[in-house]
Formats: C-alpha cells, sequence, structure tokens
C-alpha cells in the first residue's frame, strides 16, 4: 500500500491540482503557497500514510495542525469549502497513486483501506469545520463589537476616525442618517408564536434590505420597534416598498443628510422628523424634513405651544375623535362618518359643536390652519414615540 517514500511526488501532485482545481489556491501567493500550504499537505499526505495501520484514525497533534492550518488559511479569506475540497484531492491523488495495488487488491484488502479513508477524512475535516466555525463566529463578534463602537462614535461625536480604522471602514464624504420606526409583523402579535424570534427574524430581514445600499459601509443599530442607520445613499424611490416587503409590516423612516462629524445633530433631527411623522399619523412612508415642515415647527416647544394645545380644553374625547377623523379623511364628511361608524349628520352637529366650544369652525377654511396646528401638539404631548 501507500508508503512514506511516495509522499514527496504526491505532494507535488496535490499541488498542482489545488492551483488547477481551486481557484482560492490558484490565486495565492507563491510564498504563501510554498511555506504553508506545501508542508502542511506534506504533513497531512504523511499523517494519512501514518494512519492506515489505525484503520484511518489520524494522530491528534495531525488533527491539531489540520485545525490550525485552516482557521490561518481562513483569516487569509480562504473559504471553508475551499479548505476541505483541498484535503478531499490530497486523498483523491493518493487513491489514483494506489490504483494499480488496489485493482489486484484482495476485497477485504480494499474494503479495509476505504474505510480507512473514510475515518480520516471525517476526522480531520471535522476538525477543520469546528476550528474554521469558531474562529469565524469570534471573528464575526470582533467585527460586529468593532462596527458598534463605530456607530456609537459617529452618533455620540467620538473619535470615528481611529474607531474606523479598527473596524476596517472608509469613512464616506456624507452619509444619509435614517430613522425607523417598525410596527409589529403578524406574528409577534399571534399567540403560541415567540414572539421574540419574529422580531429578530423581521430585524435581520430589515438589516439586509438595508446592507443592499452598501453592505460594507451600512451601519445599524436596530430592534424590532425601530432604530437608527448609516446608509451611503438613499437608496431610489422603491427603498420603502423593499424595506416593506423584507419586514413584512409597515415602516416610517425619517432621513437626513450629514457629514461624518454631523451626524449627531443629523440622528437628532431625523428622530424628531420621525416623531413628528409618526404623531401626527402621516401614512407610512419616507419622510425629510421638508415633508414635515410645518407641523415640526408648530410642535417645537415655545410659548405658543400650551396655548395651541389649550384651544382644544373645551372639547370631550368624543368631539376630539370626530375631528381627528375629520381632518385624517381630508375634510370629508361622508369617510369621516364611514370611519367613526357614525351617520354623517352625526358628524356635522359634532362639527358644529366644536366650533361653538373652540370658536374655530372645522368647516371653515379660515380656521383649519389653527385647528390643525391645535391637534397637532395635542397628539404630539400625548402620543408615545414609536421609535
Amino acid at each position: 500500500m501507500l508508503a512514506d517514500a511516495h509522499v514527496p511526488a504526491l505532494v507535488d501532485r496535490v499541488l498542482a491540482r489545488l492551483v488547477e482545481r481551486l481557484p482560492s489556491y490558484g490565486s495565492m501567493p507563491v510564498e504563501a503557497l510554498t511555506s504553508d500550504v506545501r508542508p502542511m499537505t506534506e504533513r497531512a499526505l504523511r499523517g494519512f500514510v501514518e494512519s492506515l495501520p489505525d484503520k484511518g484514525v489520524p494522530a491528534p497533534e495531525l488533527v491539531h495542525q489540520a485545525r490550525e492550518s485552516a482557521i490561518a488559511r481562513g483569516e487569509e479569506g480562504i473559504p471553508m469549502q475551499a479548505i476541505l475540497d483541498a484535503y478531499l484531492l490530497g486523498l483523491q491523488e493518493s487513491v489514483t497513486h494506489l490504483r494499480p495495488e488496489l485493482e489486484n487488491a484482495a476485497a477485504n484488502d480494499l474494503i479495509d483501506f476505504f474505510g480507512a479513508v473514510l475515518t480520516f477524512q471525517h476526522v480531520v475535516h471535522q476538525a477543520i469545520a469546528s476550528g474554521f466555525l469558531e474562529h469565524r463566529e469570534s471573528t464575526v463578534g470582533e467585527t460586529q463589537a468593532a462596527r458598534g463602537a463605530l456607530l456609537a462614535a459617529l452618533t455620540e461625536g467620538g473619535d470615528a476616525t481611529d474607531a474606523a480604522f479598527r473596524a476596517g471602514i472608509k469613512l464616506p464624504d456624507q452619509y444619509v442618517v435614517a430613522a425607523l420606526a417598525i410596527n409589529p409583523h403578524p406574528d409577534e402579535l399571534q399567540e403560541g408564536v415567540d414572539h421574540v424570534m419574529a422580531g429578530r427574524r423581521k430585524v435581520r430581514r430589515i438589516r439586509l434590505e438595508l446592507e443592499r445600499l452598501g453592505r460594507d459601509d451600512v451601519l445599524t443599530a436596530l430592534s424590532p420597534t425601530g432604530g437608527i442607520a448609516l446608509l451611503p445613499t438613499a437608496g431610489d424611490g422603491r427603498l420603502h416598498a423593499r424595506l416593506t416587503k423584507a419586514a413584512g409590516t409597515t415602516i416610517t423612516v425619517a432621513m437626513e443628510p450629514a457629514t461624518p462629524a454631523a451626524v449627531p445633530n443629523a440622528v437628532r433631527l431625523a428622530r424628531e422628523v420621525l416623531e413628528v411623522a409618526t404623531k401626527t399619523r402621516r401614512e407610512p412612508g419616507i419622510y425629510r424634513l421638508a415633508d414635515v415642515l410645518l407641523e415640526y415647527q408648530l410642535t417645537r416647544p415655545s410659548e405658543a405651544t400650551a396655548r395651541l394645545a389649550a384651544l382644544l380644553d373645551p372639547v370631550d374625547e368624543d368631539l376630539l375623535r370626530t375631528l381627528d377623523a375629520y381632518l385624517d379623511a381630508g375634510l370629508r364628511r361622508n369617510a369621516t362618518a364611514a370611519a367613526l361608524g357614525v351617520h354623517a349628520n352625526t358628524v356635522d352637529n359634532r362639527l358644529r359643536r366644536i366650533g361653538r366650544l373652540t370658536g374655530l369652525d372645522p368647516t371653515r377654511p379660515a380656521d383649519l390652519p389653527m385647528l390643525r396646528a391645535a391637534v397637532a401638539v395635542r397628539r404630539m404631548a400625548s402620543v408615545t414615540p414609536n421609535a
């Protein structure tokens, strides 16, 4: 069978096959092939020869070396599949080299030999896979921590340059800061469903969709109810539709462009725009300050804020609900009646009562701006933020 003397020739053949068959090895620097891959190939082939008397069980030292070599190749960017294929090619070359002997071998010897091949392959592949995945998990954790530190530095005004270097990210000239408010997915509300898992799956889908805008440049801090994302671009007009499809529920987004140094102010503004859009019952969509400019200005704390809200103090809850529905329905009495489940005449009567109590007639165009402002202020004061 295979002797130790056959190994040097086999190493040459295996390396040639690796370069020819596996692109990851074909593009590897010559220095890496000669100083790392070749010695490990030789150790693996000699280890296989030495394992045959033990039915293919490799020595623990070889298993450890294979694991460490796989971790090193992974750090260099070689995928795990290519590493596993490399060991398989080595075994295939060994079998090809022994074909003349195997053709004349007894059936029992053939069974023993191929049983040893399978055992060796199983043990070594298992060591490679476990080492590669453990290292990958560690690397992913470190990468996520570094990206989280960069996001924190950008949003809090820290040293983003140093944090970007540690995260391996080049800071763009400009970010688009996005604040998101995410409604529950139906699975999060369904009895008997793991709500935490459903929420995490929703967030993962949204994050993947955002990463389509530039995977390495996108930074996110999302929860099932919303969060912040720093994007390299605002995307196209289909972004909201794609996010909604990915989430499986409605999403409202506020966006604000900013240089890296201006991100903290942009985050504050995006969150405020999002709050205005959600609390004033805007339709789910993407909003910028220009889209809610009037409501934003009206709802900033000032001497007038409390007085605007007080205009509706004489109005009871039923009348407030009617006024809300009337404004949301675009001043259409029939649509308001349908939304409230009442007759259109009832809507008319309630609107007249609002006019008598406040001195502001909802059906009179001149009074509508003041009423809208009063409603906006009350909504901002009474509704808990969604993100």
